[in-house]
């Protein structure tokens, strides 16, 4: 009906089912939406894949042209041009935290790369490359703490949703406190001891 397979005659008949004739009347609208979101659906995404490559060829091109430029630059005003990036100085990470020599330092919101976890694991003391690192002190360490803690947390409510099957949420929390014999807090006590 929604390709016009359906031959135009037949719909005389359908004026004798006004039930019938509503409900393909909304089927063939249902089909037609549907088919138009689908065909903007893909038209979207090869415009992505498009725009894609597009970039990356534009990049490469312009690449080209800066490497063809190159041979035309003297070298006294390439020195100076490299001077003036100042790539031996170190780049500095944050405020007293000097990293490492080679790049340009820029400057984007905190919120544009958003990091939970600290990747860098910081030291006091000389950075002499002499000097032994200090042993990494794995427990009493805070940090572990919480995060074990959180864990045992998402476990927990893990646990109590697989385990909605047919009960109460009331009962459910007063069974498995029951069942296992320690509360909250002694759970919690004993993962921190860990």
């Amino acid at each position: 009906i929604t390709f016009g397979m359906f031959s135009a005659t037949h719909y005389d008949r359908l004026t004798d089912y006004p039930a019938l004739m509503v409900v393909l009347f909304l089927y063939v609208v249902t089909t037609v939406i549907f088919l138009l979101n689908l065909l903007i659906a893909q038209l979207n995404c090869a415009y992505q894949s498009t725009y894609k490559d597009m970039l990356g060829f534009a990049r490469l091109n312009r690449g080209k042209i800066v490497v063809e430029t190159m041979l035309s630059v003297p070298k006294k005003r390439w020195e100076a041009f490299c001077s003036f990036l100042q790539l031996d100085d170190r780049v500095e990470f944050g405020e007293g935290d000097i990293g490492l020599s080679g790049g340009i330092q820029v400057w984007e919101p905190s919120s544009a790369n958003i990091t939970t976890v600290d990747m860098i694991k910081r030291f006091g003391g000389s950075t002499s490359p002499v000097a032994q690192w200090p042993e990494e002190a794995t427990e009493g360490d805070e940090e572990d703490r919480f995060d074990r803690m959180e864990r045992l947390i998402k476990k927990a409510m893990k646990r109590n949703l697989s385990s909605k099957g047919g009960k109460s949420a009331d009962n459910k929390l007063g069974s498995s406190m029951g069942t296992s014999g320690s509360s909250c807090s002694e759970i919690g006590a004993s993962q921190i001891s860990d």
